[in-house]
């Protein structure tokens, strides 16, 4: 019985820091001091404000709110994710052929070196290989 008990805590303590594990194995992959730095700050204000809603994993919630990893709609166009980050979106978008109609609230509070490290690491992780976002490119997409 303690093994059993043993057994299915360790899947489930397993299971439930797999997304941490392979986030971390994106950003330990990172060669660039600097892009790795922003990262890592950027996966600690990504779980502070983006996570809730497009999950620690990017995975989105089904048809609810739209993925970031792996998503058609982010990886076309940086300057656009840099400005909804701070600004948020109102109206339909398509990401991977699916529609998504939730509007989400922009992140007035952030700073553009807060956006710079948020957006170097979901550019970073999850397969992407961006490279740095810098607070200069930011301040370019929001004054698009």
């Amino acid at each position: 019985m303690k093994s059993a008990i043993g057994s299915l805590l360790l899947i489930i303590f397993t299971s439930c820091s797999s997304a941490d594990t392979n986030d971390q194995e994106g950003i330990n992959g990172i060669d660039d001091l600097k892009t790795r730095q922003y990262a890592i700050q950027g996966q600690q204000l990504y779980l502070q404000h983006c996570s809730n809603c497009h999950q620690e994993d990017g995975t989105g919630l089904n048809r609810l709110i739209p993925p970031l990893r792996q998503a058609d709609y982010m990886m076309n166009d940086v300057n656009r994710t840099l400005y909804i980050i701070r600004k948020g979106l109102n109206g339909s978008i398509t990401v991977n052929n699916v529609e998504y109609n939730q509007p989400m609230p922009g992140n007035n509070n952030l700073t553009p070196i807060e956006i710079a490290q948020i957006g170097t690491y979901i550019y970073n992780i999850w397969g992407n290989d961006y490279g740095l976002i810098t607070p200069e490119k930011v301040n370019e997409a929001l004054n698009q």
